[in-house]
């Protein structure tokens, strides 16, 4: 029988948080949200974090400038996220699901808001 975890309450915000990271650079490498997806090992997960972890600082130095996005990039830089996948490895896909719902939420909120201004598309 399978068995959820009960995530800590600031284990649940840092996925949050590495998912709007995960969505931002999503919209440019929307690759990565594929790759996230297919992973099949714990190793697997915390690489591909790595990689995105590196996209969103490009993106960050090439104009967003968005207090919590610098925020979420400097503070969590995916080094809790982390260190909750060491934790429950053996539950790591449960940990990927709810990065993964975070950042295609925020991915769909960015797409529907439109440019980088803001507005709406219609």
């Amino acid at each position: 029988m399978f068995k959820m975890v009960k995530f800590e309450k600031e284990e649940i915000e840092t996925m949050r948080k590495a998912g709007w990271v995960v969505g931002t650079v999503g919209k440019t490498y929307i690759s990565e949200i594929y790759q996230l997806d297919r992973i099949r090992s714990a190793e697997e997960f915390i690489n591909i974090i790595k990689n995105i972890s590196l996209r969103a600082i490009k993106i960050n130095s090439a104009g967003e400038k968005s207090e919590d996005y610098e925020s979420a990039i400097s503070k969590y830089s995916f080094i809790n996220l982390i260190e909750i996948i060491n934790k429950y490895k053996d539950t790591f896909e449960e940990i990927k699901d709810i990065v993964l719902i975070y950042s295609t939420f925020y991915l769909g909120v960015k797409y529907k808001k439109g440019g980088k201004d803001g507005e709406k598309s219609n």
